[in-house]
């Protein structure tokens, strides 16, 4: 019983150096193929294109430290909830990329419910009280980082007409 023990670790052994693209010869099958199987992106075919809005009145009314801070903080949530190699930061915007259109939208809802709690400071800048507001983000989801965009764009026209 014992050799079929050290039998099947040693099966998974070699297994799991095949996934590596290790062969048994320990040499590497080629750097394509090794980043092909370590890739998952090729299995999250949902994009989101998240903003936090209003950011630049933030960095106007409170300072460059404290929009840092705050783009800082909402990263940290994002990387709680979706994984740090699925959030991406392009410029002003968060990419995150996911399998299902469903779990995507609902951690979506729940980073906004996250990013609520967060509140900005009751004085500004120079020491005049604001009307201190909740944090809140605008998101759009596709298929690809376009269609993710245009989604943002929309949402964030029809959040503001109100």
């Amino acid at each position: 019983m014992a050799s079929t023990s050290i039998r099947s670790s040693s099966d998974s052994v070699v297994e799991l150096a095949e996934f590596r693209g290790v062969s048994k010869s320990n040499t590497v099958v080629s750097p394509t193929h090794e980043a092909e199987l370590m890739s998952i992106r090729r299995h999250l075919r949902y994009q989101a294109s998240v903003e936090i809005d209003n950011l630049e009145w933030v960095r106007e009314e409170f300072g460059e430290a404290f929009c840092l801070s705050l783009v800082k903080q909402v990263r940290t949530l994002l990387n709680m909830e979706f994984g740090k190699l699925r959030v991406h930061r392009y410029r002003r915007l968060f990419v995150i990329r996911h399998r299902s259109v469903e779990g995507l939208i609902s951690s979506l809802l729940r980073m906004q419910f996250h990013a609520h709690q967060l509140t900005l400071p009751a004085v500004n800048e120079s020491g005049i009280p604001t009307c201190a507001k909740p944090v809140t983000l605008t998101w759009g989801v596709g298929r690809t980082t376009s269609e993710a965009e245009v989604e943002r764009l929309r949402r964030r026209r029809q959040k503001f007409r109100r």
